[in-house]
């Protein structure tokens, strides 16, 4: 067995790993910036803190990089159809076209209808690889509507079902195909 993943396999193998989608944001010199996101998680609990793994190469990440802030909008399975807008099919002011959206602390576009969106300033940047990695501390926040995450495994966008409620699970998870 191969103890060397390739960059093929490497993400071959994460796609196996199902991951909450999120839309990061940021505003600079009057612009709004703006990347869908599945590798967003907490790192700490005090100082209230999220890490975000952003591709070096984006205008998001020399946005927030500049600025120093940046929102985490994590997104409810209603909001399926605002990770294409985010990913690269639009650009700029264009990525904003839907959805309601709103200001906190830090200026950063955070969306009324997402489960919850962290308002940051940047407390750390390391840089690895092709990615930025930021952490961010919680200067806000804005709990939204209640409903269930959208997530993001093997390729397709998904959402959680709850055992408890007797919700079918096929193959583990409720799939939207593409």
């Amino acid at each position: 067995m191969d103890h060397l993943a390739g960059v093929a396999q490497f993400k071959l193998g994460m796609r196996a790993l199902a991951g909450a989608v999120s839309l990061v944001t940021c505003s600079h010199a009057g612009h709004r910036y703006g990347m869908t996101a599945t590798a967003v998680c907490s790192a700490a609990a005090e100082p209230p803190t999220v890490l975000a793994c952003i591709n070096r190469s984006t205008t998001t990440n020399r946005a927030i990089a500049k600025s120093g802030v940046f929102c985490v909008n994590v997104l409810r399975h209603e909001d399926r159809e605002l990770p294409g807008l985010f990913s690269g099919t639009h650009k700029g002011e264009g990525r904003f076209r839907q959805g309601e959206w709103t200001r906190l602390w830090s200026g950063s576009p955070v969306l009324s209808s997402a489960l919850v969106s962290f308002d940051c300033r940047v407390a750390n940047r390391l840089q690895h690889g092709t990615h930025s990695v930021f952490l961010g501390e919680v200067m806000a926040l804005h709990l939204g509507r209640k409903g269930k995450a959208l997530l993001y495994a093997d390729g397709q966008y998904a959402k959680l079902a709850s055992l408890a409620h007797g919700e079918p699970l096929p193959e583990g998870l409720d799939y939207w195909g593409e």
